[in-house]
């Protein structure tokens, strides 16, 4: 077992405060992103745009909000460690980040590049969407547990 005494999380509160804001913006621009990518795939938004076009534009604001995301998450983690990771509503939401990565890079991106289908980038994008929002609600589910 850690001792989270020395946590500087633990210690200074305005910094575990900080780091929670910064997971949160994070993880809204890092989904927010990969969401508007998907809408695209279900066909929403100016048809001028295409869903490669979009993925590329958004792909370094992805990639850093996403970095951002698990880094600061893993920060929160580290000021209780144990519990963190005992709760099962917590397991779920690192399992679902954990698809959702492998997911959008090995899958989705290829996808959206225009690889596919129109209906496999659908089938795509309700995947994407399904993982990324029970991600997100699982904090949100643990944060009131």
């Amino acid at each position: 077992m850690s001792d989270t005494s020395t946590n500087f999380l633990v210690v200074h509160e305005w910094a575990y405060g900080l780091t929670e804001i910064a997971h949160i913006l994070s993880l809204a621009l890092s989904i927010g992103l990969i969401a508007l990518v998907d809408l695209r795939l279900l066909g929403v938004g100016p048809r001028e745009v295409t869903p490669a076009r979009l993925l590329r534009a958004t792909a370094i604001g992805t990639v850093i909000g996403l970095v951002t995301a698990v880094t600061s998450g893993l920060l929160i983690a580290s000021t209780d460690p144990v519990r963190y990771f005992n709760h099962p509503t917590m397991r779920l939401k690192l399992a679902a980040v954990v698809v959702g990565l492998v997911f959008n890079y090995a899958l989705h991106n290829r996808v959206a590049r225009g690889a596919y289908s129109p209906a496999a980038g659908r089938i795509v994008a309700v995947l994407s969407l399904a993982v990324w929002t029970t991600a997100v609600f699982g904090g949100i589910f643990y944060a009131f547990t």
